[in-house]
């Protein structure tokens, strides 16, 4: 991954955690897992990351989270996180979510990023 994008993202190691675990979830709810498979096969050829996090066997479903980023420009802003997922019942799914600043400093820093005209 780019230098720069990991470091600015503090809870690194947490959320590239959650991710993979998350990942096992949907490849362990697909009734066909073949394409699942596949990509974990070139994942670990390319990543030694992901390789040893897929090894693991950590399965989580996490509809929502806090996710903290650092801007060099603006500090650290943390970010409540929620997800919602829709399932159709041949397995398809279509998830949004959505990203709050949380109150306070954080807000006010995440405004500076979107200022209003």
């Amino acid at each position: 991954m780019n230098p720069d994008r990991r470091a600015s993202m503090p809870t690194w190691e947490t959320a590239v955690r959650r991710a993979v675990a998350g990942f096992r979830l949907d490849a362990a709810k697909a009734a066909d897992r073949s394409e699942f498979d596949a990509l974990v096969e070139k994942l670990q050829a390319a990543s030694p990351e992901f390789a040893r996090l897929w090894s693991e066997h950590d399965v989580v479903e996490t509809p929502s989270m806090l996710k903290v980023i650092l801007l060099p420009e603006l500090g650290l802003i943390e970010f409540e996180n929620v997800t919602l997922t829709y399932s159709e019942p041949d397995g398809r799914e279509l998830r949004v979510s959505f990203y709050a600043p949380r109150p306070g400093s954080n807000l006010e820093r995440a405004r500076k990023l979107f200022p209003r005209p």
